[in-house]
């Protein structure tokens, strides 16, 4: 049984027509309602909602014996499930939204050219100006990398992402936060405590450094710095550069590159992670108050509650 791709998840939002404008903004090809990177598009599809969330996400495996092993470890923890015309569909009980797992191929960008660099002692780039000064236009985003979710209960969240297949790469004090992959990405879901749940952030990867700190700082030029949320740095956990702003639905999303890659699961050790400098190697060096609590939990709750008695 085994999970290989982050396919796509479903943002819902009062207001979706803004996300399709912003996606459109940044890069990302598609129509309303559904967009990507050039390549991998409809990753990121969006529905109206009474306040913003997470309502889907899908993931592939490699067949569909894949969806009957799947179900058997979803008995085991007493959680319904139906297997129809190819996938497995469940609404996950604790947080309300919908998982997907369905066989597929795996689906990874086109490689880019990579940039010609110079390093002490190694001089690659003779008598030409940095590809980023003089490129045409920037480079575009890539993909969907990961998702971080709120839960109320992340433990019985942990246990059901790994029924249905997804690995722990690290946790942090002990569990209370859980990184975890359905790819060889060193997560492509993080399960945090929430007081209901709610979408933290998305993550959208960038070819390199270089394209990260454009597409950010033109982000930044255009909207103004009331939507800077952290960045530039470097994490710990998983390596990856990273750059936070805020959406105009009011989610998080993090432009980011160079994640680290776990190839062999067998040889992999997840690290318990504790400690006050986790959050990055240089830049911002600790996670702002908003990650935790952030400015409209308040409508979050409000909703949820609503619709969920």
């Amino acid at each position: 049984m085994t999970l290989h791709t982050l396919l796509d998840i479903e943002i819902g939002a009062p207001e979706p027509a803004t996300l399709d404008e912003f996606y459109q903004e940044i890069g990302f090809v598609g129509s309303p309602g559904s967009w990507g990177g050039e390549g991998m598009p409809e990753q990121i599809k969006i529905s109206e909602a009474p306040y913003r969330q997470l309502k889907t996400l899908r993931v592939a495996c490699t067949d569909e014996s894949d969806l009957a092993g799947i179900g058997v470890n979803l008995d085991a923890l007493g959680v319904e499930y139906q297997i129809i015309n190819g996938q497995l569909l469940l609404v996950d009980p604790i947080n309300k939204w919908q998982l997907i797992v369905e066989p597929a191929s795996e689906r990874r960008p086109a490689v880019h050219s990579q940039r010609v660099m110079n390093y002490p002692g190694e001089r690659n780039r003779i008598g030409q100006r940095a590809e980023v000064i003089t490129e045409k236009s920037s480079r575009k985003p890539r993909r969907l990398g990961h998702v971080v979710v709120g839960s109320p209960d992340p433990q019985k969240t942990v246990e059901l992402m790994k029924a249905i297949g997804f690995r722990v790469s690290d946790i942090i004090f002990g569990g209370i936060a859980t990184f975890m992959r359905c790819s060889s990405d060193h997560h492509n879901l993080l399960v945090a405590p929430g007081q209901v749940p709610y979408l933290n952030h998305y993550a959208i990867e960038h070819d390199d450094f270089d394209s990260v700190m454009k597409a950010a700082t033109i982000y930044l030029g255009e909207h103004g710095q009331e939507k800077h949320i952290s960045g530039p740095g470097r994490h710990q956990i998983g390596g990856n550069i990273f750059w936070y702003m805020l959406d105009p639905a009011g989610n998080f999303f993090e432009f980011f590159a160079d994640i680290d890659q776990i190839i062999d699961d067998d040889t992999w050790e997840p690290g318990d992670w504790s400690g006050s400098d986790l959050w990055s190697v240089w830049g911002d060096k600790e996670q702002p108050e908003v990650f935790f609590t952030p400015t409209d939990m308040e409508d979050i709750l409000k909703g949820w509650k609503a619709a969920n008695g």
